[in-house]
């Protein structure tokens, strides 16, 4: 009995594919069919983190350009 429970492995399937990022950094279910069907969300926060990044860079690179 001791033999089986140390055998049996608690490993849950996982998905095997690409998937969108999300905030959390959580991967999708093994049983998910690879549609995002979100609002959109998710999409919208990361391009606005992005584009608030970038625009980060460009106003320290234009206030040391001359110094």
């Amino acid at each position: 009995m001791a033999a089986r429970l140390a055998k049996k492995s608690s490993a849950k399937p996982k998905y095997n594919g690409p998937y969108p990022p999300n905030r959390f950094g959580i991967p999708p279910g093994f049983r998910w069919d690879g549609v995002d069907r979100s609002n959109g969300f998710e999409r919208q926060y990361f391009a606005a983190q992005n584009t608030r990044k970038t625009n980060d860079l460009e106003a320290t690179a234009w206030a040391t350009e001359q110094m």
